[in-house]
């Protein structure tokens, strides 16, 4: 029925993010899920609003993954400045290994990232009848 703002509020009541994200899609008797109903009924701007709020759910999965991963690492904001070390310091090699070591999982995640925005879409949008 179009209701945006019900359907909202049902996500945001389904739990935390990597929660919600860990959930599997509910099917009916026929294999089908909320999405081919949303199509079905022809509720588009439900439709973009649950897939918006599926990215911005895993987006805010990975910006968590990824503040404990610049935790562990022991850098703070001030120390990376666009994906590299800030210059106006003079960094030890120790320093300089770590935050290699820190790109390289931070390009993980990010990865991890797009792929699972493709297998979450491809799961909603190619699911065959």
């Amino acid at each position: 029925m179009n209701f945006k703002n019900v359907a909202l509020y049902l996500l945001i009541k389904s739990g935390m993010p990597n929660e919600y994200l860990g959930q599997e899609l509910n099917t009916d008797k026929e294999g089908r899920t909320c999405f081919h109903i949303m199509c079905y009924k022809g509720t588009f701007e439900t439709l973009a609003m649950v897939m918006n709020y599926e990215r911005t759910a895993l987006k805010k999965d990975t910006f968590d993954q990824l503040h404990q991963i610049k935790q562990r690492f022991k850098f703070k904001n001030l120390d990376i400045k666009h994906g590299s070390l800030v210059s106006t310091v003079y960094h030890d090699a120790n320093t300089i290994k770590r935050h290699d070591d820190f790109n390289v999982y931070a390009v993980n995640l990010f990865e991890k990232y797009t792929n699972q925005i493709v297998d979450r879409y491809r799961s909603i949008l190619a699911h065959q009848d």
